[in-house]
């Protein structure tokens, strides 16, 4: 009831912010494609009236996951000022069956965004510059700006999947003919940069955006709505994405699972010191070498699997003075929900030991949660649903392990896939036993193996700096131990 609850709500809230007497200044379709094959569509539609603008966003990707059609989408509302700056929003994410719901509004520098999550509800303040917009307005932005090629600009840019602003760098390239479905159109190429995610956009210099191509594949470009809600009968598989996103090594790792030790060349960093240290993966080197898009950093890196006589027996619940920055509930981990700490105490019963608490929450979540290749979005959604894939285990695992007292990371980076034959992205908790121990509920594995090369770690607004690494680096196996 309260999902809907809040559905309803944002329903009537739109109705009654839209304004009577409205100018429509961009209504924009785009079909997305992945290599060449249409995947989605995207529309935009920006309003202005006396009070400032409103800009409604909706993209749909429709691809077969484990033998039947999906639909991922999202879709949001934001409500700005005069300056294009945010004064509210709502954001809609749907994987599979499950969603998840943002609402926010601004009180000066702060943004309160309530969160819903398959029932259950978080809160959290963001802080915001003075300067911030939405990356939405983007094309508006530059649009008004009369655009000339050589051009550079820096915007705070809030993102509202991630409750985080970061700064987005723009150059304007010099005006051009494109080739827009058999018309020559003049266009400016826009580089946009967000951490190490960058992109091309072709924008008309009255600010409409004709094409724009992303890492990975990915090219959008302008259709009628007719061409955007057309899709072809057959669908790209979910799976082909993990293929775009694969790390091949030259020989592949037999035994991973086994694996102690892990000595590897990791090469396209965009400069030193992006890989974490700490007990258990160590940058041996570092030197700069000639990369796909000009000079990179290669890094030596070795991981070593957590070793059994370094994991103390310490007590549970851990201390909150040294620890309550990983105990405490988040957006994704909501380890305050009354399900969640049920299950947590009938999961771990009376085990007093840090570490044997995980390992019964570790070896649960493997046994109970089904694996799919679509995620859910919080570990409650886990927990209703049980399914999903790493980061829905990892999510449950987390608000579990914290219900009970025990410290965690969420961690992101990179595994080897027996499967694949290469590297994969993939995330997994990291709980404080004596050590920062690595665990993998996806797995089954009690201690994470050593090809768990670490890249990040940290709640949503960490996420980013993934941008870094996808589809840039590579990894060199140098010497493995078992």
């Amino acid at each position: 009831m309260r999902r809907n609850a809040a559905v309803l709500a944002a329903f009537f809230l739109l109705l009654c912010f839209h304004p009577a007497f409205a100018e429509t200044i961009a209504d924009e379709w785009m079909e997305i494609q992945m290599n060449g094959k249409k995947i989605g569509f995207s529309h935009q539609k920006a309003t202005k009236d006396a009070t400032g603008y409103r800009i409604e966003s909706k993209a749909v990707m429709k691809m077969e996951v484990g033998g039947a059609e999906q639909d991922l989408s999202t879709s949001s509302a934001y409500f700005l000022d005069a300056e294009f700056r945010p004064l509210r929003f709502t954001y809609m994410q749907k994987m599979l069956n499950h969603r998840q719901f943002f609402e926010g509004v601004v009180h000066g520098n702060e943004m309160a965004v309530t969160v819903e999550s398959a029932g259950a509800v978080s809160r959290k303040t963001v802080p915001l510059d003075d300067q911030v917009y939405v990356a939405d307005t983007m094309s508006l932005l530059l649009g008004k700006k009369k655009l000339q090629g050589g051009e550079k600009y820096s915007f705070r840019v809030f993102l509202e999947p991630l409750l985080a602003s970061e700064t987005m760098n723009v150059e304007v390239g010099k005006l051009m003919d494109l080739d827009a479905d058999g018309q020559k159109a003049k266009v400016f190429p826009v580089t946009m940069k967000l951490k190490g995610f960058h992109t091309v956009t072709y924008i008309t210099p009255e600010g409409r955006v004709l094409r724009e191509i992303s890492p990975m594949g990915f090219v959008s470009r302008a259709v009628t709505e007719k061409q955007a809600l057309d899709f072809p009968r057959e669908r790209v598989s979910f799976t082909g994405l993990l293929a775009y996103s694969l790390i091949s090594v030259e020989k592949p790792i037999e035994r991973s699972d086994a694996v102690t030790m892990l000595r590897a060349r990791v090469s396209g960093l965009d400069a030193p010191g992006l890989l974490p240290n700490d007990d258990r993966q160590k940058t041996v080197s570092t030197e700069k070498t000639a990369g796909k898009s000009g000079m990179a950093w290669t890094a030596t890196l070795e991981v070593r699997k957590n070793r059994a006589e370094n994991i103390t027996r310490a007590g549970r619940p851990a201390s909150a003075a040294r620890f309550g920055e990983f105990m405490k509930p988040t957006i994704e981990a909501q380890s305050d929900d009354p399900a969640i700490i049920a299950k947590a105490a009938d999961i771990v019963g009376n085990e007093t030991g840090i570490y044997l608490a995980a390992v019964k929450i570790n070896r649960w979540v493997f046994a109970n949660v089904k694996k799919k290749y679509i995620d859910t979005f919080s570990g409650v959604a886990t927990l209703k649903s049980l399914e999903g894939e790493c980061q829905s285990h990892t999510n449950l695992f987390a608000a579990l392990a914290k219900a009970a007292g025990i410290p965690v990371k969420t961690v992101s980076g990179i595994v080897y896939s027996a499967g694949y034959k290469g590297f994969l992205y993939h995330a997994w908790p990291e709980v404080w036993a004596g050590e920062w121990v690595a665990m993998d509920p996806t797995f089954g594995q009690d201690v994470a193996d050593a090809t768990h090369i670490k890249l990040t770690d940290g709640d949503l607004s960490v996420q980013l700096q993934l941008f870094e690494f996808i589809g840039k680096i590579g990894v060199e196996p140098l010497e493995i131990s078992r």
